[in-house]
């Protein structure tokens, strides 16, 4: 169970880091939006010390949460437009950034499910969950994607790496697939029928393997041992949003439920 500041927690580092990215990989020339995308990191960091000033144990119909909801709000849409705008530039090559469009659909989607939990918030309402369909088309796309840009950051000498991290693309490649056709069983079949269960359990294992598998490559680049373009940041990002992923999963898959209650949401520093 995430309670109502932890999702606040979560989504607001996850959002500060997306635009941490949006900066880093813009260029110098692109004044403009360097600016904006600084402006929201600076926007993200004082909501999250305005939410330390937040009982943990806030409900969902507390006038204090509901009005922090209502202040996040307008900052949480305006950079999901901010990042749309990039997207449809980027698409048409008329801006110097170096992320793709692809990319930018998934943090969209992630910065659309806040969006989507916000409209509960600021009612003082609790969500109502993504069904196991939903939730597996918004994290498995997520970890494909985290899977493809491991494999881009680093350099092409590290062989051995690019070849294990191929199979794990693979993998949620073939879960995406699987996911479709158990979403159009539910045409006649009511949800929640064994192989949707053990789908689910096999999923979450793949995913707490491939978080193993990072982490042990996140040490190696602290160690300077493995030659990569990218930043810890980027990489440490991984970790809060595959244990957002593990836990909502552990409500289906409560196989899953000792490992969910051993990860944090927070972004971890290994600096």
């Amino acid at each position: 169970m995430i309670s109502l500041w932890e999702e606040h927690v979560f989504w607001l580092e996850v959002l500060r880091d997306h635009a941490y990215f949006v900066r880093d990989h813009l260029s110098v020339s692109e004044v403009e939006y360097v600016q904006t995308a600084e402006q929201y990191i600076q926007l993200f960091d004082d909501l999250l010390k305005q939410l330390d000033l937040v009982s943990p144990n806030v409900v969902h119909n507390d006038p204090s949460a509901m009005e922090f909801s209502r202040r996040v709000w307008p900052i949480a849409k305006g950079y999901f437009e901010f990042e749309g705008a990039l997207q449809a530039l980027r698409i048409e090559n008329a801006v110097n950034l170096n992320l793709s469009p692809t990319y930018l659909n998934g943090t969209l989607n992630e910065n659309q499910e806040y969006l989507r939990i916000l409209t509960y918030f600021v009612k003082g309402s609790d969500p109502v969950p993504l069904s196991l369909v939903q939730l597996m088309d918004l994290w498995l796309e997520d970890q494909l994607g985290h899977a493809v840009l491991f494999k881009n950051l680093i350099d092409p000498i590290e062989i051995m790496v690019s070849k294990q991290t191929d199979l794990y693309i693979g993998k949620y490649q073939a879960f995406i697939v699987q996911n479709h056709h158990l979403k159009g069983y539910l045409r006649f079949k009511e949800p929640g029928f064994a192989r949707q269960t053990d789908f689910a359990v096999e999923v979450g294992k793949t995913t707490l393997e491939m978080s193993r598998f990072i982490y042990a490559m996140t040490m190696k680049y602290k160690g300077n041992k493995l030659l990569n373009k990218e930043t810890l940041r980027f990489l440490i990002h991984h970790f809060p949003e595959t244990c957002y992923f593990i836990k909502k999963l552990s409500h289906y898959a409560p196989q899953l439920q000792q490992e969910a209650g051993q990860c944090s949401l927070r972004r971890v520093s290994y600096l």
